[in-house]
C-alpha cells in the first residue's frame, strides 16, 4: 500500500528573533532567517520542513531557497510518501547545488513519511543511542565569561568558542574570561575560516600550551584551501575538523582521501539530510571522526538533527544548541525533543 501522495509543495519565509546578537568572524545576526516548506497530501494532511540558508557557507539566500522549492515542486508532486527515496532523488535532481533548500524539502518528505508510518525518525534510522550530549557555543561578544558561567549552571560542560576576531588580542582576552568562568570545562575552537594555515598552527599550539583542555579545532582556514587545512591538521596538537570545506559528498571524499583532516562537521542545512547520511558512510569508511552541528536553526531542525545523531549513533561530537539562542514561541507539537542540561532526547513520534 503506497499511502498518501504529495499534491502540493509551497514555501514561506519567516524570522525568529535571537535573545542577543550572535557574532562570529563572518558577521553578526540578530534574528534567524529561514524558510518553512509545506507539503500537502491527498489525504488532507500536511507535513513541514525548514531551510536555514547561510550564504557564505552554501551560496544560498532566502530568495534562492524559495525559487528552488518552486523548481523542485513539479518533480515530487504525485510521489507517494512511502517512496521517500524516490522523492529525495527528485529533490537532488532539481536542487543539486542547493543543500539548504534540499534540507527543507527532504525534512518535509520525511515528516510526511514518519507521520503516515507512525514511526519516529530516530527509530527509522536505527535508534542506535537514546540521547546525545551537546556543547554550547560562545560567540564573539564582550560578556562571554558570563554566558559560559550561566551555561555551566544548567549542566553544560563542553563549550565551543568562536575565534577569529580582527583584534587577535581580543580573542585571547575572551578565551581567558571563559576559562576563568568555567575552569574545568572542555573546549572546542571554531575559527570560521579566519586564519591562514600558519596563524592557525601558531594559535592552537599557544592555546594548548596554556593547559586548556581543547578537544578540537574547527575550520581554521578558508573553505577552498584544502591543502592549508591539511597542513594545519598535520601540525596541530589537537584534531582538526572541516566544516565549511565539507559541503558536498565530493568534498567529503576529497578531504578524507587527500588531506590529514581528522574529522568532518556535518549540518543538515549545509549538506542536506540525505547528504549527511551519505557522508557518514564516507567518513566512517575512511576512519575519520564526525561532528553534527547546526546553523541558526529552530527546534524543528534541531529535532531532526538529534534524530539523525541518535538514529545512526555515528557522531563523536554534538553541537546542537542554536535553539537556545532563539526566542521561539512553541506549540506542544513543535517541541520535538526533551533537553535536560546538555542531554537531548528525541521525541517518540514524528521527526
Amino acid at each position: 500500500m503506497s499511502g498518501p501522495k504529495i499534491i502540493s509543495v509551497t514555501a514561506e519565509p519567516f524570522d525568529t528573533p535571537l535573545h542577543s546578537p550572535f557574532v562570529t568572524s563572518q558577521g553578526a545576526a540578530t534574528a534567524a532567517k529561514a524558510v518553512l516548506v509545506h507539503i500537502g497530501l491527498d489525504d488532507g494532511s500536511e507535513a513541514t520542513g525548514e531551510s536555514v540558508p547561510v550564504q557564505y557557507v552554501t551560496g544560498e539566500t532566502i530568495e534562492s531557497v524559495l525559487a528552488t522549492v518552486a523548481t523542485v515542486a513539479p518533480l515530487i508532486i504525485g510521489t507517494p510518501v512511502s517512496s521517500y527515496r524516490a522523492a529525495a532523488r527528485g529533490i537532488q535532481l532539481g536542487a543539486p547545488n542547493s543543500p539548504s533548500a534540499r534540507c527543507g524539502l527532504e525534512m518535509a518528505v520525511l515528516d510526511a513519511f514518519c507521520a503516515n508510518a507512525g514511526i519516529s525518525l530516530h527509530t527509522l534510522l536505527g535508534a542506535a543511542v537514546p540521547s546525545i550530549e551537546t556543547d554550547v557555543t560562545i560567540p564573539i561578544v564582550p560578556n562571554s565569561g558570563e554566558l559560559a558561567a550561566a551555561a555551566w549552571e544548567i549542566g553544560i560542560r563542553i563549550f565551543k568558542i568562536k575565534v577569529g576576531d580582527a583584534n587577535r588580542a581580543a580573542d585571547w582576552k575572551r578565551i581567558d574570561d571563559i576559562r576563568a568562568a568555567v575552569p574545568n570545562a572542555r573546549f572546542r575552537i571554531d575559527a570560521n575560516q579566519a586564519y591562514s594555515p600558519e596563524e592557525a598552527i601558531e594559535f592552537i599550539h599557544q592555546l594548548v600550551a596554556t593547559g586548556a583542555e581543547v578537544e578540537l579545532l574547527e575550520q581554521p582556514v578558508a573553505k577552498e584551501d584544502f591543502a592549508g587545512l591539511g597542513r594545519v591538521a598535520e601540525a596541530s596538537p589537537v584534531p582538526v575538523f572541516a566544516d565549511e570545506s565539507c559541503r558536498t559528498r565530493k568534498d567529503a571524499l576529497t578531504l578524507v582521501t587527500t588531506t590529514a583532516v581528522h574529522g568532518l562537521n556535518l549540518k543538515i542545512n549545509k549538506n542536506g539530510l540525505f547528504g549527511v547520511l551519505d557522508i557518514i558512510a564516507i567518513a566512517t569508511a575512511a576512519g575519520r571522526k564526525l561532528m553534527l552541528g547546526c546553523m541558526l536553526e529552530t527546534r524543528r531542525s534541531i529535532a531532526v538533527s538529534a534524530a539523525i545523531a541518535c538514529g545512526t549513533g555515528a557522531f563523536q561530537h554534538i553541537d546542537l544548541d542554536s535553539h537556545l539562542l532563539l526566542n521561539e514561541a512553541l506549540t506542544e507539537g513543535e517541541k520535538g525533543f526533551v533537553q535536560q542540561g546538555p542531554v537531548i532526547t528525541p521525541a517518540e513520534t514524528g521527526l
